[in-house]
């Protein structure tokens, strides 16, 4: 049976690019649509069609159901791929793609509708004699009047969704109403469904999931397992394969579940059972997502199959050539999700000017961005995916450690070294990890990467400053270069953060000399590609990369980043003075130390303060942060309210002087 002459990518950022890359592959010409802030994406340039979708919000661009198969059908596509996210796991959508005469290349509406909402799941998988986690349903005011027979602690969960949204831990029952009303709100606002379920709490659990891939005739197999127990906020930071935390016995048993889930709805395309671990190795399910799920690249990698093309070639109507036997497990692979977001801020969300990207030969780097393109601030923070593939858990630990070192996103803070810190652990290196491990121990994390970041490679920062500035061929970056400067000049007085050194520079006929502390150096292979720069220093590799950022040389490091300035480059000469008191700010006022869009007003004029109080509440990149009062004081004005769009050190509320 002959595949599709035509797809339509209802979707954006990395997945959408991924999904390109196959269809390409398969030789099936693809439609891209696109929001305005969308228009460097990688998978608009990649399209062999790409449609500009009008208007300013979600619902008038990618949520749009109503226009995306009315582009489809005018640029005559025969299918419509959801990529995941937005209207991948929307019911409602697949059927209007299929009473439009288009293919949804995914589950079936019916299957979607069934698995989707995760009370009806549960007892879905119940009835079919397979364990779940001990729950209660309904509104507020249901789970409430039950509340005398809840286990706690209890996990609230918004029944309609996922991806973290209202859910929080309660551990007694003073806190559970709050934490009802505040889930709902967020269900209704992000699902369009308010009820509830609130569950037993697997405080240490493991989270092991089981990739699936159907026919929606009744043939369906398995790809073995992820563990994507590395979380925080019930979002996924780290995902591997296999699982290597549970034995061969327990695999089976989650393989078999599986199986009997998909088998009895007779699943169609790729689909995921999700499973909660206990520490007795007790298992339980969690849900179905009936849609590829963001970290299938590890999977992929363990197998040597493309999960997007089985997609397509399910939805095609292919017949099901896989057998369970015939596919197998080799080696180990790991996915990081590299976020736009600032650690050392509570992980808020950033955006800005992507300047230039490296990521390492021998690591997958999946991604919808490019050199000079600008990250928009209205979705997902997550701006690419790597992925690293080894023999086994160990070297690719090691492997992964190495990856992220070498990869480079200039222009933009990301999560970056906090994974890179995160999975050089010695729990995560050992694998004693569990769902709640990094919300454990992320003081600890940031403490270390405080701690690491003082312990500064001096000699290995001076070099890469050197060699930049002084030794780049065809340097553009100082005029003095070009003179030959470095030829007389042998002292350096260079200053990194807040501290200066004295470095002596001497060439050699090989190699370059640099005398620090007393201490000698030799820089041997030195070698430029774009803003990284690799060398040897005694006989040790180094890679770094170099970024100019607000008057300063900026150097990564194993994935921490160093300001460098010195008086030697044109550009920093008047760097070196005392910075203003007044640089820090007034405490009279709020600003918004973010953009997004206020979804709570907390206080009124008139309402008196305590430092910490809780003034708003601010979505950012699908995610929400609460302002506080900086001191104790009397609200004056309000220059916001619900519903508005904020820029970063927008005016929020002022106090009474």
């Amino acid at each position: 049976m002959a595949l599709f002459h035509k797809i339509l990518i209802a979707n954006r950022g990395e997945i959408a690019v991924r999904v390109l890359k196959t269809a390409q592959k398969l030789g099936i010409k693809t439609v891209s649509v696109y929001a305005a802030d969308d228009e460097q994406s990688l998978h608009v340039c990649m399209a062999d069609e790409a449609i500009q979708l009008e208007g300013n919000t979600l619902q008038e661009t990618y949520l749009n159901q109503e226009k995306l198969i009315e582009l489809a059908l005018q640029y005559e596509a025969d299918a419509i791929h959801p990529g995941y996210g937005f209207l991948s796991e929307n019911a409602a959508f697949a059927e209007k793609v299929e009473q439009a005469g288009l293919i949804f290349i995914g589950a079936t509406p019916e299957q979607i509708r069934l698995m989707g909402e995760k009370i009806q799941a549960i007892n879905f998988v119940k009835e079919l004699g397979l364990p779940v986690i001990p729950s209660a349903t309904g509104a507020v005011s249901d789970i409430l009047n039950h509340r005398n027979k809840l286990e706690f602690p209890l996990l609230v969960k918004a029944s309609g969704g996922g991806g973290g949204k209202g859910m929080e831990v309660v551990h007694e029952l003073a806190h559970l109403p709050l934490a009802l009303q505040q889930a709902q709100r967020q269900a209704q606002q992000y699902f369009g469904n308010g009820e509830l379920f609130v569950e037993k709490y697997l405080a240490h659990a493991r989270h092991i999931e089981v990739q699936l891939l159907g026919d929606g005739k009744g043939n369906v197999v398995h790809l073995f397992e992820r563990e994507c127990s590395i979380q925080r906020r019930y979002q996924k930071l780290v995902e591997e394969a296999p699982a290597s935390s549970i034995n061969q016995g327990l695999k089976d048993k989650l393989y078999q579940t599986a199986l009997k889930i998909a088998e009895a709805i007779q699943y169609r395309g790729a689909g995921t059972i999700e499973f909660l671990v206990d520490q007795e190795f007790n298992f339980y399910f969690l849900e179905m997502n009936t849609r590829l799920q963001v970290e299938h690249p590890v999977t992929e990698s363990i197998t040597g199959l493309d999960l997007v093309e089985w997609q397509i070639r399910m939805a095609a109507g292919e017949n099901f050539v896989l057998e369970q036997d015939a596919i197998s497990a080799n080696g180990h692979a790991i996915e990081l999700r590299i976020c736009a977001e600032d650690p050392q801020a509570d992980f808020k969300p950033t955006s800005g000017l992507v300047k230039d990207i490296h990521a390492s030969e021998e690591s997958r780097w999946d991604s919808f961005l490019s050199d000079g393109a600008l990250l928009s601030p209205n979705y997902d923070s997550m701006v690419g995916k790597l992925v690293v593939h080894g023999k086994d858990r160990s070297h690719t630990v090691e492997k992964m450690q190495k990856a992220v070192e070498h990869l480079h996103v200039s222009g933009l803070k990301t999560n970056q070294e906090f994974l890179h810190q995160l999975i050089s652990h010695a729990d995560f290196v050992s694998n004693s990890i569990h769902t709640k491990w990094v919300e454990d121990h992320l003081e600890e994390i940031m403490e270390m990467i405080k701690h690491e970041k003082q312990e500064l490679k001096v000699a290995e920062l001076m070099a890469a400053y050197l060699l930049h500035h002084f030794f780049r061929p065809s340097n553009q970056h100082s005029i003095w270069n070009k003179l030959g400067f470095w030829r007389q000049q042998k002292s350096f007085h260079i200053q990194i953060n807040k501290h200066f050194y004295d470095v002596e520079v001497f060439v050699q006929l090989q190699a370059i000399g640099m005398v620090l502390h007393g201490k000698c150096y030799e820089l041997n292979n030195y070698q430029f590609n774009g803003s990284k720069i690799e060398f040897e220093i005694n006989n040790q590799d180094i890679a770094t990369f170099i970024s100019e950022e607000e008057k300063a040389t900026h150097v990564q490091l194993k994935s921490k980043n160093y300001a460098l300035r010195s008086n030697h480059v044109l550009s920093q000469v008047t760097l070196n003075k005392a910075e203003s008191d007044d640089a820090m700010g007034s405490t009279n006022k709020v600003v918004a130390d973010l953009f997004g869009k206020v979804v709570e007003v907390l206080v009124k004029p008139g309402d008196v303060l305590q430092k910490g109080q809780n003034l708003l509440v601010i979505e950012s990149m699908k995610s929400e942060f609460t302002i506080q009062s900086p001191v104790d004081a009397v609200v004056k004005n309000i220059h916001v309210t619900k519903g508005k769009i904020v820029q970063d050190k927008e005016l929020l509320v002022d106090f009474e002087s």
